[in-house]
């Protein structure tokens, strides 16, 4: 599973991480279920594979299953 992490600062920070075993899927999907998305943004960055930074004129061609801020998250609608 693919997850962009996207940190609102000035200027934002854009992450795309893949988490590559279903437990680190899980552990992710169960953090943000229970609304906790700042341990689940922690984990995927610090547990899953880094593929890159995504700057700003690449996000509408970033393909991601989830995308994290510290505010929400969701699921990328165009898969």
């Amino acid at each position: 599973m693919k997850v962009l992490i996207v940190i609102r600062r000035s200027p934002a920070q854009r992450f795309l991480v893949k988490l590559h075993t279903d437990e680190l899927t899980s552990e992710v999907i169960k953090l943000v279920e229970n609304k906790k998305n700042s341990k689940a943004m922690v984990t995927a960055l610090t547990k899953g594979r880094f593929d890159k930074v995504v700057e700003e004129d690449e996000l509408p061609h970033v393909e991601a299953d989830l995308i994290l801020t510290e505010d929400g998250a969701s699921w990328d609608i165009k898969k």
